[in-house]
């Protein structure tokens, strides 16, 4: 891929740092001592307690089971157990309220869509701060829906799609679709009174019949849904720490595996340097919205055309986050200092090209996937067998890919993933 001119040039062959020339972020007043972490079963959480455990910043940490890999962490030296905003939202903010007090925190951070939604929209019943987004920019992020109306009217392409809600759903007999095409929730969590709930999967229809019967089930349940030109393609991720849209620290990175080859969550990942239009595309798009905090914003380059096609935002720290460690650009720890006004050295924000990042759970779920053989009603490409078991084994053989949750120094959130992937 060419080099930004925007980058910082750097004597280390194959480095790079945050493009320049945007104006400096305005910096949080606010001075913050203790974090309340939540979401231990994730990577996001686990990137930040390794982070600032070995940085020297206090935190106490909550998972939803003992078991989460988190709290299993050497650094976690505050751990608890909270219930899910997925299954009671008033009991949700009732036990990080005790917990905000029994560790004398003075805020919470959320890394989940489900946990930040919860921590936005009830903040007045926290006794702590949360460090969120604010409603506008979870409205603008955390929406498919809208996140691809705003970069439609800013230019930035994206598949065609077609938005049906539970209020207009007789429309999707007369939709007129170029078949294949996938079909997702407009929110990958919906927020009900009494909790929140995770939305389905993409799945892709290959005929009328088949459309209908997804939408219609997603509608039923109260999801809007999103039916979507089917693109061709490979996942990139443009992803950092902003500041009303101003760039703080960015990182490049494409998916290699994705632990489901339908689509899901990477499994294997590459730090790449960013092509100047994606960098162009996601500044305008963030600034648009103002967002502030971490983000990845995602697309998909056509096989055929190369075109770079705008899929989502994530509006928080992102699944390969602990990447972004492995290639020396340590996000957690800059966001903290972002948080406290600390000032980032331009050698903070670079970061490796070309190291590998995998997680071996989700590594061995997509090749036990490629070896079922590509489903019948997948309109893409799909790995061959003999290639899939080329390129699962070969990982372990080739040096510059690392196991991102592995750490020989802290080996037993390893063990918590296993156990959590059992239950």
């Amino acid at each position: 891929m060419p080099v930004d001119s925007n980058l910082v040039s750097v004597p280390v062959e194959g480095w790079t740092s945050a493009p320049q020339g945007f104006p400096e972020p305005q910096r949080l007043k606010r001075k913050l001592a203790k974090v309340l972490l939540l979401d231990g079963y994730s990577t996001r959480t686990l990137a930040c307690v390794r982070s600032w455990g070995s940085n020297g910043v206090a935190f106490a940490v909550g998972g939803e089971t003992r078991w989460d890999m988190s709290l299993l962490s050497r650094y976690s030296r505050e751990t608890f157990v909270y219930t899910s905003p997925k299954r009671d939202l008033a009991k949700f903010i009732q036990e990080v309220n005790c917990y905000c007090r029994k560790f004398a925190v003075d805020c919470v951070f959320p890394t989940s869509e489900a946990a930040i939604m919860a921590c936005s929209k009830l903040r007045h019943e926290l006794s702590c701060v949360p460090i969120v987004p604010s409603e506008p920019m979870i409205e603008a992020a955390f929406s498919k829906a809208n996140t691809l109306r705003l970069a439609e009217s800013l230019g930035i392409a994206t598949p065609r799609t077609v938005h049906i809600s539970p209020a207009n759903c007789d429309s999707i007999g007369a939709l007129d679709v170029d078949f294949p095409v996938a079909i997702k929730s407009a929110c990958s969590e919906v927020m009900h009174s009494d909790r929140t709930e995770t939305s389905d999967n993409t799945a892709y229809a290959c005929s009328r019949v088949e459309l209908e019967k997804q939408c219609r089930s997603r509608l039923k349940r109260g999801q809007s849904v999103l039916v979507q030109e089917f693109i061709k393609g490979y996942g990139v991720g443009v992803s950092g720490l902003f500041e009303a849209g101003c760039p703080v620290a960015v990182i490049g990175h494409r998916r290699i595996h994705e632990s489901n080859p339908l689509g899901g969550p990477s499994a294997v990942a590459e730090t790449i340097q960013i092509e100047p239009q994606l960098l162009e595309a996601t500044l305008l798009l963030l600034q648009a919205i103002g967002f502030s905090g971490p983000a990845m914003v995602e697309y998909k380059i056509d096989h055929r055309s190369g075109r770079p096609y705008l899929m989502e935002i994530n509006g928080r720290f992102w699944g390969t986050i602990l990447l972004a460690t492995a290639a020396g650009l340590d996000l957690p720890y800059l966001y903290w200092k972002m948080l406290n006004g600390m000032e980032i050295t331009s050698g903070e924000k670079r970061y490796q090209v070309g190291v590998k990042g995998r997680y071996l759970l989700g590594d061995t779920k997509w090749l036990c996937l490629c070896l079922k053989g590509k489903p019948a009603s997948y309109p893409g490409e799909f790995p061959g067998r003999w290639d899939s078991l080329k390129s699962y084994f070969g990982s372990f053989f080739d040096s510059k890919t690392r196991d991102l949750i592995f750490a020989s120094g802290d080996p037993l959130p390893f063990l918590g993933r296993v156990l959590q992937e059992l239950n």
